[in-house]
């Protein structure tokens, strides 16, 4: 009975991790990063415009330059039907990408991978708003702040969480 009541408060809390990050949706780009090995990391960014008002047509990572030391000789790539522009130093900060057909955009509710580009940026360094990214709105034109892109946490922090939930309900129970 103890272990049903502990199984049912971790699949409790587990329900209300999810309804929370559902009822917040809104657009944003998550991350997760590739070592590359030499000091290399690779950013593999996907938009998500869950929440969004518009479809996207465009995506900038506003620091390129300056915090990702990007240019035109970075390695960089965009998915099918989108191009990038990479930034150049001293007079454009920004990497952007831009879809070339409204087939390719992002539309509400939709998500897209594959806009990537390498640094010599350790993610562990990122801080405050260096990887701040703005959508382009495909019907306004307009820049959507999409705020800081946001890291997604690796499997294994799930099973982590887990575990202590796991472990706090059994702790809790009686003697």
């Amino acid at each position: 009975m103890l272990v049903r009541r502990g199984v049912a408060a971790v699949l409790r809390a587990l329900a209300l991790l999810t309804l929370s990050g559902a009822a917040s949706a809104v657009p944003m780009v998550v991350y997760t990063v590739d070592d590359l090995g030499g000091g290399l990391f690779q950013y593999n960014l996907t938009l998500e415009n869950d929440g969004g008002s518009e479809a996207l047509s465009g995506l900038n990572v506003l620091h390129g330059d300056s915090v990702f030391g990007l240019d035109d000789g970075s390695p960089i790539a965009a998915p099918a039907g989108w191009i990038y522009f990479a930034p150049f130093p001293s007079l454009i900060d920004d990497l952007n990408y831009i879809s070339l057909d409204a087939g390719t955009d992002v539309p509400i509710g939709g998500s897209l991978g594959g806009f990537s580009f390498v640094s010599a940026l350790d993610p562990d360094s990122i801080d405050g708003d260096d990887f701040h990214v703005e959508g382009i709105g495909a019907d306004s034109a307009s820049q959507i702040d999409l705020g800081n892109a946001q890291l997604v946490p690796e499997p294994a922090t799930a099973v982590l969480l887990l575990s202590a939930l796991a472990g706090l309900a059994a702790w809790r129970r009686p003697a």
